[in-house]
C-alpha cells in the first residue's frame, strides 16, 4: 500500500498542471449528441472522482459489454507480472507454452502479441462468425484458445495486423504463469483491489440485453472471445480501473509508460490500446492520449486516458452502426467530447 501512495504521488507530481474540466461543455457536447441520434453512457473522471455520468436515450444497463478494451486490461495484467518477475515482454509463446504446436507462430514474443505483429491467424477470417457463436464449457477457455490460434502460420514478421487470436493466446500465457484462468486472475488483481462492483468475464452460454443478438437463434455469444474481448461490467468499474492505472494503484508510472507508448511506424499501437499525441478544440498544445476502442455483439466502447492531466474519457453506446469520428481530424463524437474533458 505504502508503494502505491508513493507512486501515485510520483505520477501526480510528475504530470502538468491544468484547469478543472468544463463539464458544462460535455454536457453540451452530450446534448448535440443525442440530438443527432447518439444513445449510450458517458462518463468522464479525474485520479480521485468520477466528474461526470450520463446516460441519454436508453435506461443505465446494470454490465456493458466491454469488447476489446479487455485487451487493454489484459495488457495491466501482463506488465504486472512483469513487475512480478514471473514474465518478461520477451518471452516466446513456445517458451510459456511448450505444447503450443506450431513452432512458427510459437515464436512470438508476449511484446508480438501485445503489438499485433505476431503473425497468428485471425478467427474472424474463418468465416460468418461461427466461432464468437459457441456457448459451449470450453468458449473462451485456454484449450479452445489453442485450437483457434495455434494453426500454422508465418513467423512473425513485425507487420501489423489486428487479431483476437494475440489476445486469446496472452491469456493461455498468463494462465500458465499463475495457476490462474483469465477471469480469475482479473478478480484477484483488478476486480477485487478494486472492489469493482460487478466487472467479471462473460460466461459460456450468456447473452446480454444491451447487446444486439440478444434473443437471435444464433446468439453472438460474449465468452468466445476470452481474453481479447469478454469482459463485462458497469461502466463505472471500468472508470475505476482507469482511475487506478492514473494514479500508479495497479503498475508503476514506468510500466504504465511502457504500456502506453506508442510505436509510429506501427500505426502508434502500444500495449493493448493505442498512444499518441493529437490536437483538440480548446487546448493550448496536443494533449497525449491513450485510446482504447471496442465492440462485440454491437456494442461500441471507446476508452480514453489523458495521462499528463490524470482524467479518463468513457463512451458506451449499442449502437454499432455510431460513427464516432476520428480524433486527430478535429471533429467527430470523441473529438468533441474528449475536447471538453481535456483541455
Amino acid at each position: 500500500m505504502i508503494r502505491r501512495l508513493l507512486l501515485a504521488g510520483a505520477l501526480a507530481f510528475a504530470t502538468q498542471a491544468a484547469a478543472a474540466p468544463d463539464m458544462d461543455r460535455l454536457d453540451r457536447a452530450v446534448e448535440a449528441a443525442a440530438k443527432a441520434g447518439f444513445k449510450g453512457q458517458v462518463l468522464a473522471g479525474d485520479r480521485d472522482a468520477v466528474l461526470y455520468d450520463r446516460t441519454v436515450g436508453m435506461a443505465t444497463p446494470d454490465l456493458w459489454i466491454w469488447g476489446s478494451v479487455s485487451k487493454q486490461i489484459a495488457a495491466t495484467l501482463v506488465m504486472m507480472e512483469v513487475e512480478r518477475g514471473t514474465l518478461s515482454l520477451d518471452d516466446t509463446v513456445a517458451e510459456r507454452l511448450p505444447a503450443f504446436p506450431d513452432p512458427d507462430t510459437g515464436a512470438a514474443t508476449l511484446r508480438q502479441l501485445l503489438q499485433h505483429t505476431s503473425g497468428l491467424p485471425d478467427p474472424d477470417a474463418a468465416g460468418d462468425g461461427d466461432v464468437y457463436r459457441r456457448a459451449g464449457p470450453t468458449a473462451g477457455g485456454t484449450a479452445d484458445a489453442l485450437g483457434l490460434c495455434a494453426g500454422p502460420r508465418a513467423r512473425p514478421t513485425g507487420t501489423f495486423a489486428y487479431n483476437n487470436c494475440d489476445t486469446i493466446v496472452l491469456g493461455a500465457v498468463l494462465e500458465a504463469a499463475t495457476g490462474l484462468s483469465f477471469g480469475e486472475l482479473f478478480a484477484r488483481k483488478i476486480a477485487e483491489p478494486l472492489d469493482l462492483k460487478g466487472a467479471r468475464m462473460a460466461r459460456p452460454g450468456e447473452t446480454f440485453a444491451v447487446g444486439n443478438s440478444a434473443g437471435a437463434e444464433r446468439p453472438v455469444y460474449v465468452a468466445a472471445y476470452g481474453p481479447a474481448g469478454a469482459l463485462v461490467g458497469p461502466a463505472r468499474d471500468l472508470m475505476a480501473i482507469d482511475q487506478a492505472l492514473l494514479t500508479g494503484a495497479l503498475v508503476s508510472p514506468e510500466s504504465a509508460e511502457t504500456l502506453w507508448r506508442g510505436e509510429p511506424s506501427l500505426r502508434y499501437v502500444a500495449l493493448g490500446a493505442w498512444g499518441f499525441t493529437a490536437p483538440l478544440a480548446g487546448c493550448a498544445q496536443p494533449v497525449r492520449l491513450v485510446e482504447r476502442r471496442g465492440i462485440v455483439d454491437g456494442v461500441q466502447t471507446r476508452n480514453l486516458l489523458a495521462p499528463d492531466l490524470g482524467r479518463a474519457l468513457i463512451l458506451l453506446t449499442p449502437d454499432a452502426d455510431l460513427d464516432f469520428g476520428e480524433i486527430w481530424q478535429g471533429e467527430g463524437l470523441t473529438h468533441d467530447m474528449a475536447a471538453a474533458v481535456f483541455c
